[in-house]
Formats: structure tokens, C-alpha cells, sequence
């Protein structure tokens, strides 16, 4: 039985500036604030967390951060965005990462302490109080993404500016071990909409990174120092985080303090972070504030045919929570729960891979032109394939998670790195400030090129910077008795295998590439087992030696490697029709869906201190591609001229014919890889 704990009444609180117009758009501010009246105790729903656990194994294990490099195309491109791009360039295009010392100078004690937030339009609504923490999830994903980058790319320069933010990070620690943005008079002590949690988040993120490339034991004793003082305040014993009056978002981000423990977990093997992550969940499951940022509590989960409705970062981040506490106890109420999450994710998935909501999900089915998606929430669903293959073995998440970061993630952004859009669809014909549906547009400052996208929030800049260092920790895992390459892509593992070092290399220029070849060194001869995923868009695979029988989606060979070892494999792709959401086609082929480029011309709408970085608007310069059509004598062929050195100068094109219908006759077309396009079409109707 539910219980009603409490009436709200929920003001929206608009100020004397109730005529001027925020900077969020209206689909924003039309959905950011779905607070209960009443707050909904489900703890009735949730007895079953004191059942015994019967915990599962976890297929994989994730080797350390820093365990595996970068190579070819990746390394140079995650080198030009350190040294030439937004990644290295965030720090001075937002004035807020310099000036905001947040977690140590500049704690947060009240509104007063909200700083200048640049471009940022505020109206007085309720869900503002959110702003103390906003410069959190900026600059704490910002230093990790930063951090990461330059240890995988060697940079000195960067590894020394690592070093002052780790080092002023410790400063900042307080004798209880406190660590995060609020003054003594708040923290712990919320009654709404606050970044506690999620502030932790971000910078314990960061600093177990940091010290799982430098091995600075400091570091680790300060992250479990603040986390048993968080862990007292609430947890079990302490107060529930989730119990509050009001909360917009990053109340609930904070539950990926779950990512901190798992990370904690697989360094200390200490069970007490996994029981938290446990807790986390229960907690967040008891009690519904804001239905906008929920999805995945468990009495939501429960009603398998509904579809998810509510901010989509939020709604693929915690998947991973979910998942975790379900492999933490084996509760069956929760194996449920894992299977319907799934049935629900499936209408969301666009033909580029990526899961819509530029913010909302909105019950909507994934549609290739009217509902786009939005840089944070594709990080966060590929991350949460990368912990449900490393916790099930199901091959179908590598194919996912291969799927959006070779396509829709690469392409928002622009070929320098200077620029990404903040949300976009995967037919994309125009990039102009406005969101457009069905002969309609609605203002949204999502729709361009920027390289901070100060307007609505600097958020998806910060998360394009952890991309790669996440990914390629997700291409390689420790599997029971040796090693997994779960997914594809020019990368360097270096491991020990019982206390015997071995490095793998993938050499390759895959996705453009149908061929990997795999280069063992190591110092003596060591006999353990080598796994390679079939992925189920490829026909099968050739290989240089045998790999013997096929086993839920892997080849495994077990023998004694030594220093020279090679295996290639040669993967068996055609160019196959899937049909979109939209009842249109799009082509793919291996992992790499293909598009329609649209030629266009840049509106240069603000620019910066910093050379060659600007906002801009996109047009296209004909509209050829409005009548284009798939007919049954639609051919494509791929043509191909690999460089191993940059991911836009490798061709791997399609090219053969599509119908235009205003014409009323076939024209010969080239379509390329998604990836690599601005204005584009990916999906066709078929005649």
C-alpha cells in the first residue's frame, strides 16, 4: 500500500521578471517541473531488499582506468581535441571553470552564492535553486575528461595542470573528510533541490581516475575518507537523500554516486561500497519527487508496457544503478525489473544508435526527424551498455555501444573539435536555433554548433571531453581465466596475468575497416585464454588461425602467447535495410549507418576571445534530399581508401542510386558514414 507522507504545495516561483523568457526554450521549462503534490512512500513495494541476497557473478571485469591506450585515428583525434579542441580549450571559452573554485574557495551557502553564469537567462522559476550546483557537473566532468585525456595522450603540459586539480581538490578536504561545494550551514542538511550527491559524483570520478593512472595512494585515502562521512549522513542510518520537497535533477543525478562505489569496489574489493550502491537505489526507489527524473525507480519499472517519459540523461544514467543492485542481490523483483527496463529502452533507440530526449523523452517513440537527441544522454546510455556487457556477457550491448559512439556521437561534432551540437536529429536538415516538427518550430538554443553551449547549460561539452577514455575502457575486459576484446577500435591493453605482463595491440581503422589484426608482447610466454566478440550485424569472420567454436557470441582460444603472436580476423559485412521507428529504411553496414550529406552554409552567430572558436547556425544549400527514395533497384556498393591516421580522410562511402521522386527518375548518390556529416538524411521511404 502506498502511504502519503505529506502535502506540497508546489509554487513555481516567478519573480516581477515573469515576462522575460529563460534561456532553456520552451521545451525545457514546459516539462522541468513535475512535482508530486503529495510525496508517495513505496517503501510497501520495496520489503524485498530484506530477503537474502544471492548475488551474480558479473561476466567481465573492467581493468583499471589507464590499463588500455589509445592508437591510430582515436589517439590523434583525442590528441587535436587537447591541443586544438574544446577539450583542452573549455577551461578558458567558460570564464565559470577558472572563477568558480566551488569545491573549496567558493562552497555554496545560499543563493547569494550563485556566481555569474554567463549566458544563462533566470526567471525566479523554482527549479533555479538548481544553479548553486550546475558549475559541479561542468567542471567536475570537465577535470575528468581532462584528466583522462592527458594520461592517454601523454601530454605533459595537460598532466601538470592534472596535478593542480587534484592537488587543490585534497586542499580542499575538511578534517571529517567532507569533500564537495556546500557550506557546514547546508550540507547534509537539504530540504529540496540540491547537488550533494552529485557534486561527490563528479569529483570522486575524477580522483579515482587520477590515482588509478599515478597511483597516488593520497588520492584514494581521501576519496574513501569523504565517502564513509557521506555513507554516515545518509545512508541506513542516516537520513534518506531522496526524501525531499522539491528536487530538478541533481538530486537524482547524484544517485551515479553508484558509479563511485562500483569504481571503489574493483580497487578495494571492499563489499561495503556495493551494499551502498545497493542502498542507493532502495533509497531512490521509496520515494517519487519529481516525475521527471525518475524512470527507473522500481515501482515505475514494474508496469512493463508503459514507456519512459522523463529527462533522458537521467533515465539512461541510472540504468547502470539498476543493473548493479540487481547483480549486487539476484532479487528476482529486480531480474524483472532489468527486463522490462529493456523492453522500454527499445522504442527510444534511434537508427544512429542513440537514445532520443534533447532533454525529454516524453513517452515518444524513437522518430529519425522529430525527436532528437542530446550529447549527455548518448554518454551516459553508451557507458550504461558498457556496464551491462561487462555485467551480462550479452554481446548485444557491445553491437549498441560500438553503434553510437562510431556514429551519432561522432557526429555532433564538428570535423576540428572546436564545436558539438547540443542536440540533434539524426535526419537533420537544418541547424538554426529552433527545434522542427511537422511544418513547425519551436526556439531552442540546442540547434547549433558551440564550443560551450552556454545558453542552456555547459554540460554536453564536459561530457564530450570522457567520450573516448570511457569507451576504450568498455573495448577491453578481464574475463575469467584471461581476456576479452569486447569491442573493436585502434587500442593498446597492457595488463598482468599472474604477475606476467601482457600487451595487446588492435591494429586496425576500424569502423573503417572490416579487418583487425591483434599483436601480443610480452616478456616471458604465458598460456591464458583470448576472447573475441562475433558481432551480430557482421555474416561471420575469417581468421588467420583457428578459433574454434562460437560460444554466446565469442571465440575463445586458450594456448600459451608469446612476444609476436598475431591474429587477424576479417569480418563478413554487407550493406543491410533496417527500417526506422518512422516506417522509412537506413542502410548500415558492419557498424557504420550511412547518410545522405547535405551541403550547407555556416551563420556565424557569436564568437570568442580564443581564436577560432565561435557558435554558428547551419543551412543547406539545396534541398535535393526532400524527394529522395529507396526503390527496389537500389544498389550500393561500398568504395574504399583507408587512412589509418584520420577518421574524416578514410573513405568508406556507399555509392549507387536512389530515386528522386521530383525528377521522376534514379540518380547515382554517394552516401558516407554518419559520423562524419553536419546537415544530413539517414532514413528513406521506400517505394
Amino acid at each position: 500500500m502506498k502511504q502519503t507522507i505529506g502535502v506540497i504545495i508546489v509554487l513555481t516561483l516567478f519573480s516581477c521578471k515573469r515576462e522575460q523568457k529563460n534561456s532553456q526554450g520552451e521545451n525545457f521549462s514546459d516539462n522541468v517541473n513535475k512535482v508530486a503534490v503529495n510525496i508517495i512512500d513505496d517503501s510497501e513495494q520495496l520489503k524485498f531488499f530484506n530477503n537474502p541476497k544471492q548475488p551474480i557473478q558479473p561476466k567481465f571485469e573492467q581493468f583499471p582506468s589507464g590499463s588500455v591506450q589509445p592508437k591510430g585515428w582515436i589517439l590523434n583525434m583525442m590528441k587535436s581535441d587537447l591541443q586544438q579542441g574544446i577539450v583542452g580549450a573549455l577551461g578558458e571559452l567558460y570564464p565559470g571553470i577558472k572563477s568558480d573554485d566551488l569545491y573549496n574557495a567558493a562552497r555554496r551557502g545560499g543563493m547569494e552564492d550563485i556566481p555569474e553564469m554567463g549566458d544563462l537567462v533566470l526567471t525566479g522559476a523554482a527549479w533555479e535553486k538548481s544553479i548553486m550546483w550546475w558549475n559541479a557537473e561542468t567542471i567536475g566532468n570537465w577535470w575528468d575528461g581532462f584528466i583522462r585525456h592527458a594520461f592517454l595522450t601523454n601530454d605533459t603540459k595537460a598532466i601538470q595542470k592534472s596535478h593542480d586539480v587534484i592537488k587543490n581538490l585534497l586542499a580542499s578536504q575538511d578534517d571529517d573528510g567532507y569533500i564537495g561545494i556546500y557550506k557546514p550551514n547546508l550540507r547534509y542538511q537539504h530540504e529540496g533541490s540540491n547537488g550533494e550527491l552529485w557534486a561527490q559524483t563528479t569529483a570522486f570520478r575524477t580522483m579515482l581516475a587520477y590515482y588509478e593512472f599515478t597511483q597516488d595512494k593520497s588520492v584514494l585515502d581521501a576519496v574513501e575518507k569523504a565517502m564513509q562521512l557521506t555513507i554516515k549522513n545518509y545512508g541506513e542510518v542516516g537520513e534518506n537523500p531522496f526524501y525531499l520537497k522539491n528536487a530538478f535533477g541533481g538530486v537524482t543525478h547524484g544517485l551515479m554516486l553508484t558509479d563511485v562505489c562500483e569504481t571503489l569496489f574493483r580497487i578495494t574489493k571492499n563489499e561495503a561500497y556495493q551494499d551502498y550502491a545497493t542502498y542507493l537505489y532502495k533509497a531512490f526507489s521509496t520515494y517519487s519527487i519529481n516525475r521527471s527524473f525518475n524512470d527507473l525507480r522500481y515501482p515505475y519499472l514494474k508496469e512493463k508496457d508503459s514507456l519512459f517519459e522523463g529527462h533522458g540523461v537521467h533515465t539512461y544514467e541510472h540504468i547502470r544503478t539498476m543493473v548493479n543492485a540487481y547483480y549486487n542481490t539476484g532479487y528476482p523483483e529486480l531480474e524483472t525489473a532489468y527486463h522490462n527496463m529493456l523492453d522500454k529502452l527499445e522504442p527510444c533507440i534511434l537508427p544512429s544508435g542513440a537514445g532520443h530526449g534533447n532533454e525529454w523523452i516524453l513517452k515518444m517513440k524513437a522518430h529519425p526527424t522529430n525527436t532528437s537527441s542530446e550529447y549527455c544522454t548518448m554518454l551516459e546510455l553508451r557507458n550504461s551498455y558498457g556496464s551491462l556487457i561487462q555485467k551480462t556477457g550479452d554481446i548485444s550491448f557491445a553491437d549498441e555501444a560500438e553503434k553510437l559512439t562510431y556514429n551519432a556521437m561522432l557526429g555532433f561534432r564538428n570535423r576540428e573539435g572546436t564545436a558539438l551540437t547540443y542536440g540533434k536529429a539524426d535526419n537533420c536538415y537544418v541547424l538554426d536555433g529552433h527545434h522542427h516538427e511537422n511544418g513547425e518550430s519551436k526556439a531552442d538554443p540546442r540547434y547549433k554548433y558551440s564550443p560551450t553551449h552556454s545558453e542552456p547549460a555547459v554540460c554536453c561539452v564536459p561530457n564530450y571531453t570522457r567520450n573516448f577514455p570511457y569507451f576504450l575502457e568498455q573495448m577491453w575486459m578481464k574475463s575469467e581465466g584471461g581476456i576479452a576484446s569486447v569491442m573493436f577500435g585502434p587500442s593498446k591493453l597492457t595488463t598482468q596475468i599472474e604477475g606476467a605482463e601482457v600487451s595487446i595491440e588492435q591494429i586496425t581503422n576500424y569502423p573503417m575497416s572490416d579487418d583487425v589484426t591483434f599483436k601480443f608482447t610480452m616478456k616471458d610466454p604465458k598460456t591464458f585464454s583470448f576472447q573475441i566478440r562475433q558481432p551480430k550485424w557482421s555474416n561471420g569472420l575469417e581468421s588467420n588461425i583457428a578459433l574454434g567454436d562460437l560460444k554466446d557470441g565469442f571465440y575463445t582460444i586458450s594456448k600459451e602467447w608469446k612476444t609476436g603472436d598475431e591474429i587477424t580476423i576479417i569480418f563478413n559485412n554487407e550493406t543491410k535495410q533496417h527500417k526506422a521507428l518512422n516506417d522509412e529504411v537506413y542502410l548500415q553496414r558492419g557498424p557504420i549507418v550511412y547518410a545522405f550529406e547535405i551541403p550547407h552554409k555556416v551563420e556565424t552567430i557569436k564568437t570568442y576571445s580564443k581564436v577560432n572558436y565561435s557558435d554558428y547556425y547551419c543551412f543547406p544549400t539545396n534541398e535535393d534530399f526532400k524527394d529522395l527514395k529507396l526503390d527496389s533497384d537500389s544498389k550500393f556498393e561500398l568504395k574504399s581508401a583507408s587512412n589509418s591516421d584520420s577518421f574524416y580522410d578514410s573513405q568508406w562511402n556507399l555509392e549507387g542510386s536512389l530515386f528522386n521522386a521530383s525528377k521522376n527518375k534514379s540518380q547515382n548518390v554517394t552516401l558516407v558514414p554518419l559520423g562524419k556529416t553536419v546537415l544530413r538524411r539517414v532514413t528513406f521511404p521506400k517505394q
